[in-house]
């Protein structure tokens, strides 16, 4: 365990793949570099002990699927990163962005995961979650230090506006369930469940960078709320 500076403040090396800033008790930062059972266990804690805090401890179910969601995307666009570097394939070249994305949804596996988890690391690729929190909201941000090809940006963009649409999630799956998979699922079902909550859906954003993707989301708990917008945000 490594001591940083402050009163109450340290970063805990939980595990090979685990990272835990810790202030007073609770977590405000958590870097991974594949999504396990002890990751996803520490996720329900640090989101238990903030909306215990903040006494909205109803929004730990929907919080926890969608932080767990935003973070296995991560993960997985850091491992999709390696698979192309070791194939040769560039994300800038249509007809190799296609194959190679192809090629990785057939192979991927439980195993391949790890594999590739421990690959991402040791290219220093990561996924970092971030919690921000005070009595007037939270803000969450889960970053991976990887860009995002045009085809997944066009793709984030239509995924995201076809969730703005439904109110319903049984209605979502019987109407995109053979036509949407993996990362346009989970992000449509984000904006679903939030409204579910009656959180406004146009607090999640996407962040584009040169070389970074952050998945943003702000729950306002009280009018004096300021909540950070970006002109590169989907």
């Amino acid at each position: 365990m490594e001591k940083i500076s402050g009163m109450g403040k340290e970063t805990s090396e939980i595990s090979d793949h685990i990272k835990l800033h810790i202030e007073n008790g609770k977590i405000l930062s958590l870097k991974t570099h594949r999504v396990s059972k002890s990751v996803e266990e520490h996720i329900k804690e640090a989101v238990g002990l903030i909306l215990d805090r903040l006494t909205y401890p109803t929004l730990v179910p929907t919080l926890y699927t969608i932080i767990k969601e935003l973070a296995i995307n991560a993960c997985k666009a850091n491992q999709k990163r390696v698979f192309f570097e070791e194939r040769g394939y560039s994300m800038l070249n249509p007809s190799q962005y296609a194959r190679g994305v192809r090629e990785y949804r057939e192979m991927f596996s439980e195993e391949m995961s790890n594999e590739f988890g421990m690959k991402a690391k040791k290219k220093g690729y990561y996924c970092l979650i971030n919690f921000k929190f005070n009595d007037d909201g939270i803000t969450i941000e889960v970053i991976n230090n990887t860009p995002i090809a045009k085809e997944e940006e066009k793709a984030i963009r239509e995924r995201l506006e076809k969730g703005m649409v439904y109110d319903d999630i049984a209605q979502f799956y019987m109407d995109n369930a053979d036509t949407t998979e993996g990362a346009g699922l989970g992000l449509a079902l984000i904006l679903i469940m939030l409204k579910g909550e009656g959180i406004d859906p146009n607090f999640f954003r996407i962040i584009i960078g040169e070389d970074s993707t952050i998945a943003r989301l702000e729950i306002p708990l009280s009018e004096k709320f300021i909540s950070v917008r970006d002109p590169n945000q989907i």
